[in-house]
């Protein structure tokens, strides 16, 4: 006997219409606003990858340009094993050009650009030379002649072309003529700590972005010339600078990422600069953290007191720092004392023999040495930072 089957089931009754605008309001104040910021992360994610392979496209040009200037084998790369110089060195690799070495100055086994120069040169198969020197003996051999070809005092300019010097020694000892460098991606995309602000402000991100990439100023050229070497950086090109500024902003510098410190170590997430060019080139540095070249070097020891205890004691810096106070000079520390006894022994008192640089009477001119720097807040001769006085 065939059973019957029960009835269905009648369809549940409509909402009451009284739930009608409770429904709507759940629509409008949650998931409407959801929707459109999923929309709007998918637009700015694409938005980033266009401008990371237009970033890429721009590199491998300005690489290509580069390698005109001189033959494989009279090339070098200055490899820091930070994201700059990864990607050049990987921009280099996609259109056929190559570097004769890779030159890196480290002060210890344990300086942190180390393991990602290492990696990085093994990667791609590139000869690599590693300088090992000690702060002391970047301090003894390059202090006089950087103070001089620069005509600077300033602690962090000086620390940095210390090592940058050792480097281009190098390259001239074993015969290049060419070095490449990674200057100027810092400035140009947001790699700098202090570039990461004005986050409800993107027009005025970029004025300052711009403002400082006008002024813009970098040691190498000086230094190599110093060395008989001709220096270049790709992204300081014309046509890569002027696609920079024309063509990124705020959200395709700055954001916030996984970074590492170490070679396979954890990451971390943290705000970072230079986005698009970490994303354009997926290289051994490419979420390393932004570290300056005296601290991925390890020079920036020589930046605290106690370096210098068996140079200058505590009795001599007070002295001397209270007497160069009443000439019109700040000096910040023991560093900067050395510093100054540099520049004025390449330039004579006052810097006198400055080249391009006039000192005006105490009280005038920069906060921290008296010398002219007209409206710049950054003062090129003894580092003040603003250079204005209030």
């Amino acid at each position: 006997m065939w059973s019957r089957s029960p009835p269905p089931s009648p369809p549940p009754p409509p909402p009451p219409a009284t739930m009608l605008p409770v429904v709507a309001s759940v629509l409008v104040c949650w998931v409407a606003p959801f929707l459109l910021m999923r929309l709007v992360e998918r637009r700015e994610r694409a938005a980033l990858a266009s401008t990371s392979a237009a970033l890429r496209r721009q590199l491998c040009a300005a690489v290509r340009d580069i390698a005109t200037r001189s033959l494989p084998g009279d090339r070098c790369l200055i490899l820091s094993g930070g994201v700059d110089t990864c990607a050049i060195l990987a921009a280099a690799e996609e259109v056929g050009v190559s570097f004769a070495a890779g030159i890196t100055v480290l002060t210890g086994d344990d300086s942190p650009d180390k393991e990602f120069a290492v990696a990085a040169a093994t990667a791609h198969g590139l000869a690599h030379h590693v300088v090992f020197v000690t702060a002391s003996d970047l301090v003894q051999t390059y202090l006089p002649q950087c103070a001089d070809s620069l005509h600077t005092f300033d602690g962090m300019t000086l620390r940095n072309s210390l090592v940058v010097a050792a480097a281009f020694r190098k390259a001239r000892e074993l015969g290049f003529k060419h070095a490449v460098v990674g200057d100027g991606a810092d400035e140009l995309f947001g790699g700098y700590s202090f570039m990461w602000g004005c986050g409800d402000d993107l027009p005025q991100w970029r004025r300052k972005r711009d403002a400082m990439c006008a002024e813009w100023t970098f040691a190498t050229a000086a230094l190599a010339e110093m060395h008989g070497l001709r220096a270049d950086g790709p992204f300081l090109e014309p046509g890569f600078v002027r696609w920079a500024l024309a063509s990124t902003g705020r959200p395709e510098c700055i954001g916030s990422r996984p970074i590492q410190l170490a070679l396979g170590g954890p990451k971390v997430e943290h705000a970072t600069g230079k986005v698009a060019l970490r994303e354009a080139f997926a290289t051994v540095a490419s979420w390393r953290r932004k570290d300056p070249i005296e601290v991925g070097s390890g020079i920036t020891v020589i930046g605290h007191d106690p370096f210098w205890a068996e140079l200058i004691s505590d009795e001599e810096y007070r002295a001397e720092a209270a007497a160069l106070a009443s000439r019109g000079y700040v000096i910040k520390n023991k560093e900067h004392l050395a510093n100054f006894r540099a520049f004025e022994a390449a330039l004579g008192r006052d810097g006198a023999r400055h080249p391009t640089r006039k000192r005006l009477p105490v009280g005038q001119g920069c906060a921290g040495c008296c010398f002219d720097v007209g409206s710049a807040l950054f003062c090129d001769v003894c580092g003040a930072y603003p250079a204005t006085r209030s």
